[in-house]
């Protein structure tokens, strides 16, 4: 791709308003906005409007998995700990993508301080009356509504499987970076595809009608983005699924620490 096509990819993953204010104009983290569809890419409102309308059964599905995977467990207890020895109690985090709250939730009984920010407003709804004594926001991960340095970690689990190309994971990872300090944690989940990436649309989720698509990642490729992104790679860690508790397809993880800046 050439320099001029990347930098028009990369406005269009940005572009949040007819107006080209783009990430930093002054509409360009309206939670209204956001909340209302206005402000995102057509395919991301059909993502929010799908998960608004999954809510019940998706909560219903996932809010205590977690007790069966122990696995996650383990390396959400690992980001919260090194946090913790790193930065002190209460270290700053954002859970980008935080559907129903529930990772949210365990990392806050782990002792840091979460932030929950999702597409959905349903979801976010639905989060906080779960979890009161929690922080949870509309937002989108191309676009954080957050200063920068804000977090000293951050989460994305399960979350950038609907960003389909790759000008937005870019765009996504970028927000990241902006907004952890340095030798701040990121850790990413996703699902690896078969033969490597793909993406598969999706009009039925538990039984409700929906419209979105999954993306299924390379996991060379996503190590080579994180990178990119001025993240040092730190662990990584391939699983089988979980019978019974989870979509049967492979996960990938990915512990990060900020680093630097970006490549060009």
């Amino acid at each position: 791709m050439t320099g001029t096509a990347q930098r028009d990819e990369d406005c269009q993953a940005h572009r949040v308003d007819a107006d080209g204010e783009g990430v930093n104009g002054p509409r360009a983290h309206g939670a209204a906005n956001i909340a209302g569809g206005e402000a995102i890419p057509e395919h991301q409102s059909r993502v929010r409007r799908s998960y608004d309308a999954v809510t019940d059964a998706y909560t219903e599905r996932v809010h205590d998995e977690l007790r069966h995977k122990r696995l996650d467990r383990a390396l959400l207890t690992a980001f919260a700990e090194q946090l913790r020895d790193q930065f002190g109690p209460q270290a700053s985090v954002c859970d980008a993508g935080c559907g129903p709250g529930h990772v949210a939730a365990f990392l806050a009984d782990l002792g840091v301080a979460v932030t929950g920010i999702d597409l959905s407003p349903a979801m976010v709804d639905r989060a906080r009356a779960l979890h009161p004594e929690l922080t949870f926001e509309v937002g989108t991960m191309t676009a954080l509504e957050a200063a920068a340095g804000r977090w000293k970690g951050l989460i994305a689990f399960y979350s950038i499987i609907h960003l389909t190309s790759d000008a937005e994971i870019r765009a996504a990872l970028r927000e990241f970076h902006r907004t952890v300090v340095d030798r701040g944690l990121l850790l990413v989940a996703v699902h690896l595809g078969e033969f490597g990436e793909a993406t598969v649309h999706a009009d039925e989720m538990l039984g409700v009608g929906v419209d979105m698509d999954f993306r299924f990642f390379d996991a060379e490729w996503l190590v080579g983005e994180v990178t990119a992104a001025g993240f040092e790679v730190e662990a990584r860690l391939v699983r089988a699924p979980y019978l019974d508790v989870e979509v049967q397809t492979t996960r990938a993880y990915l512990m990060a620490r900020r680093v630097g800046g970006m490549e060009t």
